[in-house]
């Protein structure tokens, strides 16, 4: 049996692995990763879309031996939105406190709702880069990669985009407002 590296393969690979972490690092720190996929979206789209207007339009740039081109718009976004993530997460000054499920088995299936809306916010988000596509504004350098030529996973992620980017934030206000049970800290003075 032969297995040939394909977007869809990538995608599952990448949903397992993100979901598999969550399970790591429990749900408190996946709501953070979830936080800083926006930041890090908002700020890979803000800063490309600088890169677009006045460096890759400017025709001095394009026509120069070392132009930059459409290609290297998507790893300098795709680089920064991966850097942005791992940035705030890691460094952040803030600190997501979910309450505690009362049942084992709901903790375990919101970390893995959460670590599932996770994988699909950063994959649609790349997907979205790699097509050329913004979520601020209107690109004005296609870069012409359609990935969903022979990818039907690909396909969903980017038609639906704006469904993955708002479950993740949707299901977070909805467990804010269910709620879960108060952890109780008793403070013994010495």
């Amino acid at each position: 049996m032969q297995i040939l590296p394909t977007w869809d393969l990538f995608i599952i690979v990448f949903f397992a692995i993100v979901v598999a972490y969550s399970f790591i690092v429990g749900r408190n720190s996946t709501l953070k990763i979830i936080i800083a996929t926006y930041i890090a979206t908002l700020t890979a789209d803000g800063f490309g879309n600088i890169i677009d207007r006045f460096i890759l339009s400017d025709p001095r740039f394009v026509e120069s031996a070392t132009a930059l081109g459409p290609g290297s718009l998507v790893i300098f976004k795709i680089l920064l939105f991966v850097l942005v993530i791992l940035l705030v997460t890691v460094r952040g000054s803030f600190f997501v406190a979910m309450d505690r499920e009362r049942s084992f088995i709901l903790n375990l299936t919101t970390t893995g709702a959460f670590g599932f809306l996770s994988a699909g916010l950063i994959i649609s988000t790349i997907l979205v880069y790699i097509s050329g596509g913004v979520f601020v504004g209107e690109a004005t350098t296609a870069i012409g990669v359609d990935i969903t030529v022979d990818s039907t996973l690909a396909k969903l992620m980017t038609e639906n985009y704006n469904i993955w980017f708002a479950l993740p934030a949707i299901a977070f206000v909805i467990m804010s407002f269910l709620g879960g049970e108060k952890e109780e800290v008793e403070v013994v003075e010495p």
